[in-house]
């Protein structure tokens, strides 16, 4: 079961229960909001409210924006919701989107993929972008040439392989897989889809619908209870790609 930590006003000591949001279940673990966060006996009952969610099987969990446990919690075995796998799944229809409000037509515009490594989650989102635009440029250190071969018995598709650092970069559209420093990054479209992606131009915001949004605690953690939502089912990607700002 995934946690969900509930910080501010709340009793004394960590009290673990369960809740529903959007028709998911989850572990919640309430806790009152301490005066003196690092003091010995807060940093205590923290500890104790990780204990108890590690002890219901939680090994990660929703956790609050600016919550001053993360680093114990995690020290516990209690880790953040990933959102990185959601992020890589949206990256394919919102580039779709935003180049369609660019006014890019599909057979003149070029779209480029980059990664270390041709994991499932980069051949699904090529494969998904080489369907709707003619151009696609994959360039991956193994196991491209493999995977353009079964595009090509399959759909009939070619892609560009191994392109220059150059054509990347006039690009209409990036999806970044893995860091790239010899890019100027400068590309209409850009989306940064690896670790730490998140704080720079390509980030990929996660937005909830308003009407759930809204009836959650203030300093919810929305991106990570978007990400857990899907990973959960409870959430569809059309409808959070739906919520995502033009």
């Amino acid at each position: 079961m995934v946690g969900y930590i509930i910080y501010g006003d709340g009793p004394k000591k960590p009290e673990l229960g369960t809740c529903q949001i959007a028709g998911a279940a989850f572990a919640a673990l309430r806790m009152g909001e301490a005066r003196r966060p690092n003091s010995p006996f807060a940093l205590r009952r923290a500890a104790k409210g990780a204990a108890q969610l590690r002890e219901a099987g939680v090994r990660h969990a929703v956790f609050p924006v600016d919550f001053p446990y993360t680093a114990l919690f995690i020290h516990q075995g209690i880790t953040p919701v990933d959102t990185l796998p959601l992020r890589r799944a949206l990256a394919g229809p919102l580039t779709r989107r935003r180049m369609e409000e660019l006014g890019l037509s599909p057979t003149q515009a070029v779209v480029a993929v980059s990664s270390d490594r041709m994991s499932r989650e980069v051949s699904d989102t090529t494969r998904a972008l080489a369907l709707s635009f003619r151009y696609v440029l994959l360039s991956v250190q193994s196991g491209g040439a493999e995977f353009a071969r079964s595009l090509r018995r399959e759909y009939g598709i070619s892609l560009l392989l191994d392109p220059s650092p150059d054509q990347l970069d006039r690009a209409d559209a990036l999806l970044l897989f893995s860091p790239r420093e010899d890019l100027a990054q400068e590309n209409r479209v850009l989306c940064a889809l690896y670790p730490g992606g998140e704080a720079g131009r390509g980030r990929l915001p996660l937005c909830l619908p308003a009407g759930l949004a809204e009836r959650l605690e203030p300093n919810c953690g929305q991106e990570q209870l978007s990400a857990a939502l899907y990973a959960l089912g409870a959430v569809s990607l059309e409808t959070l790609l739906a919520e995502i700002p033009c």
